[in-house]
């Protein structure tokens, strides 16, 4: 696999996950009623924006990777594992969003992103993890009203 063949493979993932964020706008969402309305109103006008912003930048960036002049080269199987090890956390993180909820999920899975991406000071880590995950879910909960999965155990925090 070449490094073009690999960008190719990102880009097809990433339109992939826009395809299921516009279909669980036209099903899951439409049928709870959330997926129309004005603007404040409308659950779904978040994730169709970024979405759609998304898609834009994923055809710029399929068109840079195509009109690309370089001789393409072989891409070893080291090279592959940290990209490889980013796409397992996100997976992992995913799968266990639901059970075990935003809060006991979200600072683990930063961790451990920024640990594969070569970031090794861990307690700056950790502070890091914890400010984004706490700033995110405070801007979701009180700007947007959106209510982050508690999993198993409910937590959510009252702002």
């Amino acid at each position: 696999m070449t490094k073009k063949h690999a960008e190719y493979l990102v880009i097809i993932f990433f339109l992939m996950v826009i395809g299921i964020v516009f279909q669980q706008i036209a099903t899951s969402m439409t049928e709870q009623g959330i997926a129309s309305g004005t603007p404040y109103d409308n659950a779904a006008a978040y994730p169709r924006a970024v979405a759609i912003l998304a898609g834009a930048l994923l055809v710029v960036a399929g068109l840079n990777t195509w009109r690309e002049r370089k001789i393409p080269t072989p891409l070893s199987i080291s090279q592959m594992r940290r990209p490889a090890g980013l796409i397992a956390i996100f997976s992992i993180y995913l799968l266990g969003l639901g059970t075990l909820g935003y809060h006991l999920s979200t600072t683990p899975m930063l961790m451990s992103l920024l640990w594969v991406a070569g970031y090794t000071r861990l307690v700056w880590a950790l502070i890091y993890s914890v400010c984004l995950s706490f700033g995110a879910a405070f801007l979701f909960e009180v700007f947007l009203n959106i209510v982050l999965p508690g999993g198993f155990l409910r937590l959510n925090i009252a702002w």
